[in-house]
């Protein structure tokens, strides 16, 4: 039993469930540079927090509501001074929504989950947003998508459930937060935006692209757009990632060794060499040129470990080669191959948590494991039947756009679950659906964060502020070319990275500190490269 809980948690760690942004490693102060939010008068409250406890709202259009609780929770850390409600729409979606005692401009922000979700979060990311978002200028809400717990048994509980955490959730919390709000402050929220990251940048696209009147601005931070078929990666991890005797292929001083040799070759391939890959899909390290031998006896991997590096980063493929999902595991972040939390040992979980029972609904036989997953197209057809519910694959935002809507995805282009092969695929795809690259940045700006990994770390630990940013494209028509990213560095030197909206990429001008953003201009490639990947799954 222990040993299952352990793979639970290595799996609901990865994808943020169990660990709240709150939890993350903060940003130092001073840090990260935020964009100023425009300035809007404050509205103060209309009637007294308490007198909202027990109040229903029986009459919203697929969405009736109760206040379960209501009080006010003194500032602290800074958090301004909130009327805290905490209740459910029905059947069974629970929420919190915080609500400003003062400051408050008529903004409501509504946060994502993450992993299976089933349980309510308290913070955003990246985590340097929460600043902003509990200023005292929002109204911010989170839910628990409609079932309680992390693991899969909740998807067994009927169809409701399973719809509730694909894309009802989101949707009708949105309206019963609105129709509080003007409870309190008399009059619904001017602004409404909604941001998560992994899961939660799901519902965001789920939001995009089902409900495109819910939200003004949204950020979609490493959406699991496809989030069944993700399961084709994360079950050949775990499948190759472990040998015949159930042990860990690689340990920590090969991963350090083999990411070390990554780097070397591939850091100065942007231009400069600054200790980060800005685009992983240039780099082609062959890890067999790393292997031990007669010339080569310490910093070294095994013909095992090569052939496993090589494997993650080709990706499933079947027997002939066909690749089963968009890519694998980006060139720099083989540091997050090991140990808890990464796919190799949460890929044992998924199989039971997501594809057993969340997709398959327990009808997979019990012969099918592992090792015998069917690693063929065939199979990849079934998983998608099962689990079509939960993807947020639609690149015909044509309905955001005529509602006037803005979107920013982002990534971490050191993301081990998702991001440097998909979300290029997937706005390739928009760009088709909506009439090129142009039409496509007039509403949705793309940005791979270099270093970073799945909503927040990396090996270079990028912050930066999307709130902001949103906000201000919303209410200033100022759309980002740019977004400021920062981090301190393993030797406490803070760094300052613009990072520009796909496809420009930030350039070194020849000459100046490699810290310092003004030594960096953007610069949009010559000729665009041909996004959409080829695989089984393909929409095209």
């Amino acid at each position: 039993m222990l040993t299952v809980l352990r793979k639970l948690a290595a799996f609901l760690s990865l994808l943020g469930l169990i660990v709240a942004p709150a939890l993350q490693a903060q940003p130092a102060a001073g840090l990260v540079r935020y964009a100023a939010l425009p300035v809007r008068a404050a509205l103060a409250p209309v009637m007294d927090c308490a007198a909202l406890r027990g109040r229903g709202l029986p009459t919203l259009p697929d969405a009736g509501a109760r206040v379960l609780s209501a009080e006010v929770v003194p500032a602290a850390k800074g958090r301004a001074e909130m009327c805290l409600l905490k209740g459910y729409v029905a059947p069974n979606i629970h929420f919190e929504l915080h609500l400003p005692t003062t400051g408050y401009t008529g903004r409501y922000l509504q946060g994502g989950c993450g992993g299976n979700c089933g349980a309510i979060r308290t913070g955003f990311s990246p985590a340097c947003d929460d600043a902003q978002a509990f200023s005292g200028a929002f109204a911010v809400g989170f839910e628990d998508s409609g079932h309680t717990g992390g693991d899969g048994i909740w998807a067994l509980g009927g169809e409701q459930v399973r719809a509730d955490f694909s894309y009802r959730a989101a949707h009708v919390f949105s309206i019963a937060a609105k129709a509080l709000i003007g409870l309190y402050y008399g009059q619904p929220p001017a602004y409404a935006y909604f941001q998560g990251c992994s899961d939660g940048g799901r519902e965001a696209m789920m939001e995009a692209q089902r409900y495109p009147t819910d939200f003004n601005g949204l950020v979609a931070g490493s959406p699991a757009t496809i989030i069944t078929e993700a399961m084709e990666r994360f079950l050949w991890e775990a499948r190759w990632g472990h040998d015949d005797a159930g042990r860990m292929v690689f340990d920590k001083a090969a991963l350090e060794t083999l990411h070390g040799a990554v780097m070397a070759a591939c850091d100065g391939l942007d231009g400069v060499k600054d200790g980060q890959i800005d685009e992983p899909r240039a780099c082609h390290f062959d890890p067999k040129t790393i292997v031990c031998g007669p010339q080569r006896a310490d910093a070294c991997l095994t013909p095992q470990q090569a052939d496993v590096a090589r494997r993650f980063y080709q990706g499933p493929v079947d027997a002939q080669g066909v690749h089963l999902y968009p890519g694998g595991e980006p060139y720099g972040a083989e540091l997050t191959w090991g140990g808890r939390g990464g796919l190799t040992e949460a890929g044992i979980a998924m199989m039971d948590e997501n594809v057993r029972t969340m997709m398959f609904l327990g009808t997979l036989p019990e012969s099918v494991t592992l090792k015998t997953w069917g690693w063929d197209v065939p199979t990849l057809r079934a998983l998608q039947k099962h689990g079509a519910i939960y993807d947020a694959d639609n690149p015909d935002l044509k309905p955001l756009r005529d509602a006037g809507g803005k979107l920013i995805i982002w990534y971490g282009a050191a993301d081990p679950a998702a991001g440097v092969d998909g979300m290029p695929d997937y706005y390739a795809r928009l760009r088709d659906a909506v009439g090129g690259l142009d039409a496509a940045r007039a509403f949705v700006r793309m940005f791979p964060v270099p270093g970073m990994y799945h909503c927040r770390d990396g090996y270079i630990p990028y912050q930066a502020n999307m709130l902001g940013s949103i906000v201000n494209w919303v209410e200033q028509a100022h759309a980002p070319d740019q977004i400021m990213a920062s981090a301190l560095l393993p030797d406490g030197t803070p760094r300052h990275r613009p990072v520009f909206a796909y496809p420009v990429r930030a350039t070194y001008k020849g000459k100046g500190d490699v810290n310092d953003p003004a030594s960096f201009a953007g610069k949009m490639p010559a000729t665009l490269r041909d996004d959409h990947y080829v695989w089984a799954g393909a929409a095209y």
